[in-house]
Order: structure tokens, then sequence, then C-alpha cells
């Protein structure tokens, strides 16, 4: 019997579920959320479970025929796309308390849309700063502050 990459790749997510729900009991409450409805393992523990039951049913379901086999599975992925995103996440995160949400948002938007194929400038620089611009806004109304960088207070000291 062989495994197929769809049944694979519910196997790993399955891990996946099971390993983040092991650690979901050392993220640290507040005092007196221990029994509030709604706290900060609220959220993962859905994700976990939700993550889990997909995860299960995938495997247990008939395979997909079209699927190949798991030798098969890594054959014609784009690595160098793969690589070149991997290397924007990591710039994303190392550039995000310097340069500040926006920003490095942006960034990080452009540069994965240009390596996805978007070569259009006029679609690719509003779309990222519109996105990085209302996912910001909309933090900023859920009462999340991010501290837009130290470009910005280097800027606002200089100027």
């Amino acid at each position: 019997m062989s495994i197929n990459r769809d049944k694979f790749g519910a196997l790993l997510f399955l891990c996946l579920a099971l390993i983040y729900g092991f650690y979901i009991s050392d993220i640290p409450l507040l005092f007196g959320d221990e029994d509030a409805p709604f706290n900060a393992r609220t959220l993962p523990t859905a994700l976990a479970w939700i993550l889990g039951v997909v995860s299960f049913v995938q495997l247990i379901l008939p395979a997909n025929e079209e699927a190949g086999s798991l030798s098969n599975a890594f054959r014609g992925l784009k690595w160098r796309r793969v690589l070149i995103l991997a290397v924007l996440m990591v710039f994303y995160g190392l550039t995000i308390k310097r340069l500040g949400f926006p920003l490095s948002t942006s960034l990080f938007l452009m540069g994965g849309f240009y390596v996805l194929g978007e070569r259009r400038l006029h679609v690719l620089i509003p779309t990222a700063v519109g996105v990085a611009l209302a996912f910001w806004g909309l933090l900023h109304l859920m009462g999340i502050y991010l501290q837009p960088g130290d470009l910005f207070y280097w800027i606002s000291n200089n100027a």
C-alpha cells in the first residue's frame, strides 16, 4: 500500500494540529481569565481542533486517484520561488521593528506579488500598500497598537 501526497499532507497537518494543541496550555493567561468564556487560549484551541478534524477527515476519505504518489509529490515544484519567499519572510521579520509595520508589510507584499508573477507596478504597489494600511487600520480599530518603527522616530526627530 502506498501513500499519496494528499494523505501525506493530511498526516503532516494532523501531527501539526496535535503538537500545536499540546502546547496551548503553555499560553499564559491574565489573572482571572481562567474561567472566562474567551481568553488567550480560546482561538488557538479552536484552530487546533479545526485543523485536526479537517486533517483526520482528509485521512479517512477515499484517496484521490489523481494525486500522484509520494515519490512524485515534490517533483515540478518551483523551489526557487519557495526559497525567495522564505528569504522575504526572514527579511520581513528582521525589518518590521526598524521600518515599522506599514512599510515592512508593504515591501514584503510587493516582493511576494512580484515573485508570484505580478509585474504591473500600477497594480502591485497600490495593492500592497492598500492591504498593509487597511490591516494596520483594522488592528488599530481593535485596539492593537503596532509601533510605526524606528525609521518613523528617526525621521520625526531629524525633521
